[in-house]
């Protein structure tokens, strides 16, 4: 029997022992079988890939050893906008919420557990951005922008003001080089580039264009930017941007061009400024959980996080990673991820005969429409039906009839959890009715759709939104019958 491929720790499951060999190199090997607790509710902060400390709540947990090493006291507000210093010697974090204007930023030294240092705050405005640069000097950007400050930790002194032209600066839309000798942050229109030293502006990012797939000429505007973050060697800069019809990965390189712009298949809303990071090597980048490969600008990995998660995943090196991963996660754990493994099944897809999903691949298509039968009904499954052969072809593969493995929407019926239904898309095999792929569409998209089915009367915007979620699907391109690769996209669950 096929099913969905659900791990709890990659590494146990490697197909071959040379993967195992691989991650056991790693640093972080050790430290794999760490658990932190943090719910829904958990303050949660991650410093720069690499960062030996995780704080949750007040607790700083040193990876390695497992353990909690310190325990900031009470009496301090930590609120919703903090760091980590590289180095995880020092915690910094705004002392209040996104509309209490005037209060500081404190650092605490997580060695020692007192506080170290206080930058003032401002009546006017809140801290939403920080920074820690060379593991001593704290920038903290106020949300009016204009003026930015740098604060050294250890003689806890202004250093010097950085003035900037943004009217707001909100966070994900500042980074710093890892160098520590640039800053880039959104300007208008426009994401800027400055040297820190003497605050001179060297040059804007190209803008990208709204929407690759037509001949328009308006661009995206800065202020759409989610998450921007520096290449680990400080040479390129990535981008998310969030719009209500298209979510995009944009790349520059060091002189402002763009170098890659990829759709994302990622719900509305999910992203936000801790969605984006980069894999070492320059690889590629994770994505609200989504890991994308650089070279095919394919997601090769996905991580079942929970529905409402805006916590960050953090890359500890070439194969380990920390998150909250699982759609009920209540911890923070390491996964390992065998990217070799992932490698030779993206070169073997194009080559490897016989697969269930690949290019060339031909499956059949079920549209199941609760029995309704209406011209409008018959337009919507006709309309659905396209919108499927359309994504299967923009992954190579052919709608034929009698197939072995075959796609079937379905309206499913009313429930007490689901007052109208759902609606589904999911991969079977002939003989089986546990699905090796599954997807349940927005209930936004789906409650006119079935409300409509009912009535016999399905509106052409109704039949459009749910073929729209369609396009954007990520649906499984890479599934060999055999254990001899892995996969694509990986599924961690």
């Amino acid at each position: 029997m096929i099913r969905t491929l659900t791990i709890a720790f990659v590494v146990l499951l490697l197909p071959t022992r040379l993967a195992f060999a691989q991650m056991s190199a790693s640093p972080w090997m050790l430290a794999s079988d760490i658990t932190i607790p943090a719910d829904e509710d958990a303050q949660i902060t991650m410093g720069p890939s690499g960062c030996p400390v995780i704080v949750v709540n007040r607790e700083a947990w040193h990876i390695k050893s497992k353990k909690v090493v310190q325990t900031i006291p009470e009496g301090t507000e930590i609120g919703e906008y903090r760091c980590l210093s590289a180095n995880g010697k020092y915690f910094a974090a705004f002392a209040g919420r996104r509309f209490d204007r005037g209060k500081p930023v404190n650092v605490w030294n997580l060695v020692t557990g007192e506080i170290v240092a206080t930058v003032p705050g401002k009546s006017d405005t809140t801290y939403q951005v920080m920074k820690i640069m060379y593991n001593r000097y704290l920038l903290v950007a106020p949300y009016d922008g204009k003026t930015l400050t740098i604060w050294d930790l250890e003689e806890n002194k202004k250093t010097r003001d950085v003035f900037v032209r943004a009217e707001r600066i909100e966070e994900g839309q500042l980074t710093v080089s890892p160098d520590g000798k640039y800053l880039a942050l959104c300007e208008g229109d426009k994401v800027s580039v400055m040297t820190l030293a003497d605050g001179r502006y060297v040059g804007n990012m190209a803008a990208p264009l709204s929407d690759l797939e037509s001949r328009s000429s308006w661009t995206l505007r800065a202020r759409d930017v989610e998450d921007l973050e520096f290449s680990p060697d400080g040479q390129e800069m990535a981008a998310v941007y969030g719009t209500f019809s298209r979510q995009r990965l944009v790349v520059w390189n060091s002189k402002g061009q763009i170098i890659q712009d990829i759709l994302l298949n990622v719900p509305y809303g999910r992203l936000n400024a801790y969605s984006l990071s980069w894999l070492p090597d320059q690889r590629g980048w994770i994505v609200d959980g989504n890991v994308i490969d650089r070279e095919t600008k394919r997601i090769t990995v996905q991580f079942k996080r929970p529905r409402n998660d805006n916590d960050e995943i953090t890359v500890l090196d070439k194969y380990f990673l920390m998150g909250r991963f699982g759609e009920e996660a209540e911890t923070i754990t390491m996964i390992g991820l065998p990217w070799e493994e992932v490698a030779r099944s993206l070169e073997a897809m194009n080559s490897v005969d016989n697969v269930i999903i690949g290019p060339g691949a031909k499956l059949s298509l079920y549209v199941y429409m609760r029995g309704q039968r209406s011209p409008s009904v018959d337009k919507a499954r006709a309309a659905i039906g396209d919108a499927i052969v359309a994504r299967l072809k923009a992954d190579k593969m052919l709608y034929a009839a009698d197939q072995d493995a075959y796609f079937r929407f379905n309206a499913e019926p009313a429930s007490p959890e689901h007052q109208y239904g759902q609606l589904k898309l999911e991969l079977l095999m002939k003989g089986s009715d546990e699905p090796i792929w599954s997807h349940t569409f927005s209930s936004s998209t789906a409650t006119g759709f079935l409300q409509g089915l009912d009535k016999q009367e399905i509106s052409d915007a109704s039949a459009t939104q749910v073929a729209a979620e369609i396009k954007r699907l990520q649906i499984p391109y890479f599934i060999p019958r055999t254990a001899d690769f892995l996969p694509l996209p990986f599924v961690v669950q």
